[in-house]
């Protein structure tokens, strides 16, 4: 009997031969740096060449506060990432080695300030978790990349780490035999050689241990705060009694059939008496809610905005706040008993990814991706009202004068609001410097998501080098998102230095798929689409008619190889000009800088075939 991976195989195998048969006038398939290029012209090498320019700088990360007043953060450059310590803005950097990794997380320990768990990349693929000496640089590996280990999280003791996971478990779990696959909320002791215990099983058909997320330790260490993922529905917040295995659901006190919304981040207070939380249940937005578990109340604590994120400080009595305004990020400190607030006016414009406070509740790490520099850490202490870079983030060979900042607009759209007007949605406008009219590329990401300003060396390429207006626009999900770029197209062809011809979409992910529809309902009006890791109903298809560049592996997660193929026929079936790039494994990703460079140059080429010459 063949196997599902040969049916598999031999299935692609057929289409690809169905694809050289259908469309002989296409550019033949290839391997080419170490990535699948199918209907691709030759590239042009001043392409790749401009492009290494704008690839070559490095950025920040906010890792977390160390518990001897130390903070802890990577550094990546040259898609590798470097372990820093420091201890000032313009002290000493202490590097610790970790060869051979990209980090996705770390969380540092609290009461072993030498002692990280660390969640990488393996070299096979996926995220492996790791233990690292900070004092000698010493690293054991915990769990493989095939357990697929979600965020983990220390408990206070400083020796239990908790997180999502799928391990072959070493008794029989709900029915399921020894040894066999187990998804679920695991703890280990990273102090001994026990294997990690299953504390709660979760279901396959409910997206398994990737629909759960382990948030925090309540403060003895008898429970786990965890958020789960219910399906497009939204989510919930749970507690899980460690000797029970009882779940409680404690976002929605006193209601008895509760909805669900999306729930961002969540710290408990340090004394164990409540949660802090971001929740767009009943609301347009997410709003800051604080849970009190003795009342059993729910109460919004922050202003009406939407915010993106929070920390909490050690006494429980000040918050640090982010929210999204116009595309740049507000950064503000909320005093609970007074209820007073005072903006940071002390960071440069930008977009704020993370805020921690340290453990004595003194000073406010933040991690900011600057709309004129690269991405940084900055350290602002309340006591001054100061605000200090600790890092030094460089930017490629290109120099800051040559970075375009963005021009915040706002556009109608189709529908109106409760006061009659029309619904006003973001984007951020970046304009060459040479006159225009230019040519325009709206780039969309994951539909839904606002319009955020922060350094893209692509971005700064398309804009430099290919002369292009580049839009980013904050538009809704599914048809909504769809009408919302009819308005964005119609915008767009009503401003004098903007060519309305010659305008092409690009989306990632969802926004991938967004941009296939804005392909079928504006064909008309736009050039062409890339489309990265976005899928498409078999409908949209047949109203394609312009030019496609379908790109996968290059977004997280990545379109399956089957689908990936499957679109690639069904365009060339209709005779649509389609250009492909695919890693070189089925079930791979362009997670590399090789594969990724590669899969920007094709991008780059594409948008300047169609819209530029």
């Amino acid at each position: 009997m063949r196997r599902p991976n040969d049916a598999r195989a031999a299935a692609l195998a057929l289409a690809t031969s169905l694809l050289c048969a259908l469309a002989p006038a296409w550019a033949a398939r290839v391997v080419q740096d170490g990535v699948v290029l199918d209907g691709v012209p030759e590239l042009n090498p001043q392409i790749g060449a401009s492009l290494a320019r704008y690839r070559g700088g490095s950025e920040s990360r906010l890792l977390d506060w160390l518990s001897d007043g130390s903070l802890l953060v990577a550094v990546r450059r040259e898609g590798r990432d470097q372990l820093l310590r420091l201890h000032g803005a313009a002290a000493a950097r202490e590097p610790i080695g970790v060869p051979g990794i990209r980090l996705r997380t770390v969380t540092a320990a609290q009461f072993q300030s030498d002692t990280v768990a660390l969640l990488g990349d393996d070299p096979q693929g996926g995220n492996a978790l790791y233990l690292l000496q900070l004092a000698n640089g010493a690293m054991r590996a915990l769990l493989p990349a095939s357990a697929h280990v979600g965020m983990p999280a220390w408990a206070h003791d400083g020796r239990q780490l908790a997180f999502s996971a799928t391990l072959a478990s070493t008794t029989a779990v709900d029915g399921a035999a020894a040894g066999a696959p187990a998804s679920g909320l695991y703890v280990l002791d990273t102090g001994g050689n026990a294997a990690p215990r299953l504390v709660a099983s979760a279901d396959s058909a409910d997206g398994g241990a990737a629909s759960w997320q382990v948030l925090a330790w309540t403060s003895a260490d008898r429970s786990l705060l965890v958020k789960h993922r219910v399906s497009d529905a939204g989510d919930e917040l749970l507690l899980l009694d460690l000797t029970s295995g009882a779940l409680r659901r404690v976002d929605a006190p006193g209601e008895r059939a509760p909805g669900y919304g999306h729930i961002g981040a969540a710290r408990l207070t340090s004394d164990g008496r409540g949660v802090y939380f971001t929740s767009d249940r009943g609301s347009e937005h997410a709003q800051l809610r604080y849970l009190d578990f003795y009342a059993g109340t729910a109460t919004v604590v922050a202003p009406d905005v939407d915010i993106e994120q929070f920390d909490v400080s050690a006494d429980n009595r000040t918050l640090a706040l982010s929210w999204n305004e116009f595309g740049y990020s507000r950064v503000a400190l909320l005093d609970r008993p007074s209820g007073r607030m005072s903006t940071l006016s002390t960071l440069p414009p930008g977009v704020v990814d993370a805020l921690r406070f340290d453990h004595a509740g003194a000073r406010l790490a933040i991690e900011l991706a600057s709309s004129a520099g690269p991405r940084d850490v900055y350290v602002h202490e309340p006591g001054s009202a100061t605000s200090a870079r600790w890092t030094a983030s460089q930017l490629g060979v290109f120099s800051a004068t040559q970075l375009v900042a963005p021009q915040s607009v706002r556009f109608p759209t189709w529908d109106r609001v409760a006061t009659g007007n029309h619904r006003m949605l973001t984007a951020l406008l970046y304009r060459p410097r040479a006159r225009g009219p230019w040519p325009v590329v709206v780039m969309l990401g994951d539909a839904g998501a606002d319009a955020r300003v922060q350094l893209d060396p692509f971005v700064q390429y398309c804009v430099n080098e290919l002369g292009l207006a580049v839009v980013i626009p904050g538009l809704r999900t599914g048809e909504t998102g769809g009408l919302d770029m009819g308005a964005l197209l119609a915008w767009l062809g009503a401003q004098p230095d903007l060519r309305r011809e010659r305008v092409a979409v690009q989306g990632s992910g969802s926004g991938g798929t967004l941009a296939l529809l804005a392909l079928a309902l504006y064909g008309d009006r736009l050039r062409g689409a890339v489309d990265v890791d976005g899928a498409a109903s078999s409908a949209q298809l047949t109203a394609l008619r312009s030019p496609v560049l379908l790109v996968r592996g290059l977004h997280a997660p990545a379109l399956d190889a089957g689908a990936a193929e499957q679109l690639l026929w069904r365009l060339r079936s209709a005779g649509v000009e389609s250009w492909f790039v695919a890693p070189r494994e089925l079930g791979g990703q362009l997670a590399d800088e090789p594969g990724q460079a590669a899969a920007q140059r094709v991008i780059a080429q594409f948008l300047r075939a169609k819209l530029a010459e």
